[in-house]
């Protein structure tokens, strides 16, 4: 799924990718994306200072990563409540942000309300054309989880969050005027996975 969502924000062939995760954790999405976009500017948003100090070192301790300075960063924020789109603006990246990404961790965010206002938000970031990609675990008819959605519940999360969703579920990719992916859905085991333009 990590290399799925590396490949969407190659299609958007930004040089030097501006790069936001949402509930990042540990960072190994991070890592992927550092490996795969050597030029990526990346901020990371967790919950846990703990989890945020544990990626800042592990991916400064790999070689050859580019890990420290100014091309990684990292903030402390509950996504839900606090402004967390203020380090963004502080960064100058309003408006000016290529991709936000999130693996495994909208579910965590609350039940549908809570999880659209952070895509809204995202979006508020994001340049013209720019990507929303992330993958999360879908509904269970054998383990119901009050936060998880079928594909279609997250389709129309993100039409209501302002995304184009063109052609629903059965429409694997669709392509819009920019020549650019605007959306995609793939499933990986339990897993659904979006991809979107702005």
């Amino acid at each position: 799924m990590a290399s799925w969502i590396c490949s969407k924000i190659n299609a958007g062939s930004a040089n030097s990718p501006r790069v936001v995760e949402l509930a990042c954790g540990a960072g190994f999405l991070a890592e992927i994306l550092e490996r795969q976009l050597p030029n990526v500017r990346y901020c990371g948003f967790d919950l846990s200072p703990y989890l945020l100090e544990f990626a800042r070192r592990r991916l400064e301790a790999i070689p050859g990563d580019q890990g420290n300075g100014n091309t990684m960063k990292y903030f402390c924020a509950n996504l839900v409540k606090d402004d967390w789109t203020a380090h963004l603006v502080d960064m100058g990246w309003e408006g000016k942000v290529d991709a936000v990404v999130s693996i495994q961790a909208l579910h965590d965010l609350g039940e549908l309300p809570q999880q659209k206002q952070v895509l809204e938000q995202a979006r508020s970031m994001l340049r013209k054309d720019g990507l929303l990609a992330y993958g999360d675990l879908l509904f269970d008819d054998q383990t119901p989880h009050p936060s998880r959605y079928t594909v279609e519940e997250h389709e129309e999360m993100l039409q209501l969050c302002g995304f184009t969703v063109s052609g629903g579920s059965s429409a694997k990719s669709v392509l819009g005027d920019s020549g650019l992916q605007d959306f995609a859905t793939a499933t990986f085991g339990d897993f659904g996975a979006f991809a979107c333009r702005k």
